[in-house]
């Protein structure tokens, strides 16, 4: 968990100058994204569609906290690197705008959890579903 914080907070500070440009950020697209991304507990998944497919990013307490406080952007992971979706981005705003949160307890999570772990080569991302007992 302390590594995690780590991540994102060097990321947030190599993030600083892009995130202070000027640029008057367009939540109002993202209202729903952003209640949906804040609400709730635990690691959730988000899955993003792009001319490859489908790309799985998760992200978990820390990171909603951080987009609470912080209107200006989402933090999301993939397993070995954090991925920035700034708001002043129109890519990023237009994937965000079609991108689905599946948390726990939902349908599609264990299937996304398994999608996202298929491919990790990192020892210290594990499964995001919760251990019974």
């Amino acid at each position: 968990m302390k590594r995690l914080l780590f991540v994102i907070v060097a990321a947030l500070l190599c993030l600083g100058p892009a995130i202070a440009q000027d640029a008057k950020p367009t939540t109002d697209e993202l209202a729903g994204f952003r209640a949906a991304y804040t609400s709730g507990t635990g690691l959730a998944y988000v899955v993003v569609k792009n001319d490859q497919g489908e790309t799985v990013y998760r992200y978990g307490d820390a990171s909603r906290e951080a987009a609470r406080r912080d209107q200006r952007g989402f933090m999301l992971f993939t397993c070995a690197l954090p991925r920035p979706f700034l708001v002043q981005d129109q890519g990023a705003v237009q994937s965000l705008k079609t991108a689905r949160i599946i948390k726990a307890g939902e349908a599609e999570f264990a299937e996304l959890d398994r999608k996202y772990l298929s491919g990790c080569r990192n020892p210290l991302v594990r499964s995001a579903i919760p251990k019974k007992g």
